[in-house]
């Protein structure tokens, strides 16, 4: 019951979020500034049509914000400021539980290429400003990304947090669970969690925009890893005090305080919740 009511709910918030998009673009559109500001219209469209719905309407799912979690100032809330958002990744729940935790913020995600190629959810992804990245499957056992993409994405990325709008990532760069090796990495380190990837933190270092870890608790037990089938769960999110990058003297810093924020901030939910 619980997979057909959050399968029914996801589709209908993909057609209605690019339906709104679509009237939003061709009316309010033409007045608004600039292009990545349309997409930072365009992206909350789609995170409130799309990823909150299956978040709080799919009965037996709940998600639930710590009351200490950091509320983002009105000019981050309003695209004039960007932040970089990381949070730890165990399930395909975790988009849709971040971005209904942290509304009324809305974020850039990176996602997968070929998910901009599904009708209406790709779409609206894409006329939102999320970020694609391109893997090679035969490069770093399907984990490496295409030779020139990610230099493509990071400028993209930095576009939109020059324009101010913020972008969110899941540094570890795949589910926890999901690759023996990097499960492996993790329990080899204090922070349980995989590494995280660099380039995003350089680019937070080189913008000096703040790095708020986000820490989501629940989500794999409503979509395991490996299966198709969702459970009824609570999700706990917990959002930190930014990270200032100028405390840092390299974004390999950055991503290591980061990495070390993040697990005991998860390992904090896990024995409170």
């Amino acid at each position: 019951v619980t997979t057909v009511f959050f399968l029914a709910t996801m589709l209908w918030g993909w057609v209605a979020a690019w339906v709104a998009q679509v009237l939003f673009t061709y009316t309010f559109g033409w007045f608004v500034a600039s292009p990545t500001r349309l997409e930072f219209w365009n992206g909350y469209l789609f995170r409130l049509l799309s990823a909150a719905p299956p978040s709080r309407y799919v009965p037996g799912i709940s998600v639930t914000k710590t009351a200490t979690s950091w509320r983002p100032p009105k000019e981050v809330v309003n695209g004039k400021k960007g932040v970089l958002v990381v949070a730890n990744h165990r399930s395909f729940m975790d988009p849709f539980a971040l971005g209904s935790a942290m509304l009324p913020l809305e974020t850039k995600y990176v996602a997968k290429y070929d998910l901009f190629k599904v009708p209406f959810g790709g779409w609206a992804m894409k006329r939102a400003g999320d970020l694609a990245v391109k893997f090679d499957k035969n490069k770093n056992k399907g984990w490496g990304t295409v030779k020139g993409s990610t230099g493509l994405l990071l400028e993209k990325a930095a576009t939109q947090l020059a324009a101010g709008n913020s972008v969110a990532i899941f540094p570890e760069g795949t589910r926890m669970g999901f690759d023996a090796d990097r499960c492996k990495e993790a329990a080899e380190h204090v922070s349980k969690l995989a590494p995280f990837k660099a380039p995003f933190f350089d680019l937070a270092k080189k913008l000096e925009v703040p790095v708020v870890c986000v820490a989501i608790k629940g989500t794999d037990d409503v979509w395991p890893v490996g299966s198709n089938m969702m459970r009824p769960a609570r999700i706990i999110v917990d959002v930190a005090e930014p990270l200032e990058t100028s405390k840092f003297d390299t974004g390999e810093a950055l991503a290591a305080a980061a990495r070390a924020k993040l697990g005991s901030m998860y390992h904090a939910l896990c024995e409170t919740y």
